[in-house]
């Protein structure tokens, strides 16, 4: 038996990438990795975004190369976003990496294998989980001023709705296990279609979906502010399997520093934008991502965007610090803020995120709410499964630990919920019986 192992960094639609070369592994005759043998092959899928991402790397990639010296791991590949920001300085630092293939190179892969390379790719879920994404573009075309996603991964390059449609049919029957939630991404999936279209068509996608009735569960992310328009929120009210969940990325609410960093929508269209989806949606729950300490930002303008995410229920406001990335325009930017005022100003937005999601997960407590059960927990006193709430992202947005008996995984329940603690949720089953 030959067995893989794939470390997926970075974000869920570079996972979808890694699903891609797991079904090619398991074509050549590899198997999963499970625990008890060495490794004979590890694919390290890589994220460059930001300077960050590239630290976690060079932690990730000098533990495997010294898995390898000491013979746990027989051969090392390398490939995702790094092949196009950052390689030349791996790959001298790595030289026992055995192949660097180029982002979504999937034909050298099977070439490297022995394998012919196919016209179609389908993917394996290389995780135990119940939900699946669904990636309907890749690249970017916004070339927002302090990101680096169009040098890496290109304009973006919409799929075709008759090919999404027959994924999201296939992702669902995969290996004969539930999935309860399909998951639709994208770098900007308020944009979807308009490269191949001539114009948005994301309604017409979700309508799509939803007509397959295979999922009880659909999640719309990164909906850029930009190119999200209210009139398509008639589709959250109308169809109860799309989830209320507003995953919308402002970035800032200064329209100095929008502009600076070219987005077009200012502070008062933002407002009222999240007010709409309020006023149409009341059950609507927002996330978003902050920048704090880009190129020219005032005392003013902060303040102004403490007031902004004060005004907003936003559930999920996720903080980041402005990173200088080599090749971006705002880099080159007069008025770098000092790094010193960037942390000082970071600690101040995260003790106010801290404290509107503890507010928020609050007032919950005492309702009942939707549950997906995905796995048993013996570890947590009080519980019997993990599991997680509509308004609950995988990986990001925490979980809930739930009391209950004879509970199926990949199922949903109604659940009370009756405790918080940091993004985490406690409940309990109000009745033994599937939703």
């Amino acid at each position: 038996m030959k067995y893989y192992y794939i470390v997926s960094l970075g974000c869920s639609k570079n996972l979808v990438d890694s699903e891609i070369f797991a079904t090619i592994l398991e074509k050549a005759g590899y198997h999963p990795w499970d625990d008890n043998e060495s490794i004979d092959l590890v694919l390290v899928n890589t994220c460059s975004f930001i300077e960050p991402a590239l630290e976690e790397l060079e932690k990730v990639l000098s533990e495997l190369v010294e898995m390898k010296k000491e013979g746990e791991i027989k051969q090392l590949i390398v490939t995702g976003c790094l092949m196009n920001r950052g390689l030349e300085k791996f790959r001298k630092a790595y030289s026992e990496v055995d192949n660097w293939i180029e982002l979504k190179d999937f034909a050298t892969l099977e070439e490297w294998l022995g394998l012919t390379p196919q016209v179609k790719y389908q993917r394996t879920s290389i995780d135990d989980v119940y939900y699946r994404y669904l990636r309907i573009s890749d690249g970017c075309s916004n070339h927002c001023t302090y990101c680096t996603i169009p040098s890496i991964r290109g304009e973006m390059k919409s799929v075709p709705i008759e090919t999404l449609v027959e994924e999201a049919q296939e992702l669902a029957h995969e290996g004969n296990k539930l999935y309860s939630e399909l998951i639709v991404i994208a770098q900007d999936t308020s944009n979807y279609g308009i490269d191949l279209y001539g114009h948005k068509l994301l309604p017409e996608l979700l309508e799509e979906l939803i007509n397959l009735n295979v999922y009880q569960w659909i999640r719309v992310l990164y909906l850029h502010p930009d190119h999200f328009e209210t009139s398509w929120l008639e589709l959250w009210e109308k169809h109860p399997e799309l989830i209320p969940y507003f995953e919308i990325p402002i970035q800032h609410s200064s329209d100095s520093i929008l502009k600076a960093m070219g987005r077009r929508k200012g502070s008062t269209e933002l407002k009222e934008m999240f007010y709409e989806i309020k006023r149409r949606i009341p059950q609507a729950v927002f996330r978003t991502t902050l920048m704090v300490g880009f190129p020219g930002e005032s005392r003013q303008d902060f303040e102004s965007l403490k007031s902004f995410i004060s005004s907003i229920p936003f559930l999920y406001p996720v903080i980041f610090p402005y990173y200088r990335e080599e090749g971006t325009v705002a880099a080159e930017m007069e008025n770098q803020v000092s790094t010193r005022i960037i942390q000082r100003r970071y600690n101040q937005l995260i003790d106010l995120q801290q404290q509107t999601i503890e507010e928020i997960l609050l007032s919950y407590v005492g309702k009942t709410v939707d549950l997906l059960i995905e796995e048993n927990t013996d570890e947590v006193e009080g519980a019997d499964y993990i599991g997680r709430t509509w308004f609950q992202t995988p990986d990001i947005d925490g979980i809930t630990f739930v009391k209950g008996n004879n509970l199926e995984l990949g199922k949903i329940y109604p659940v009370r919920l009756i405790d918080t603690e940091g993004t985490d949720l406690f409940g309990e089953i109000i009745k033994e019986g599937e939703k």
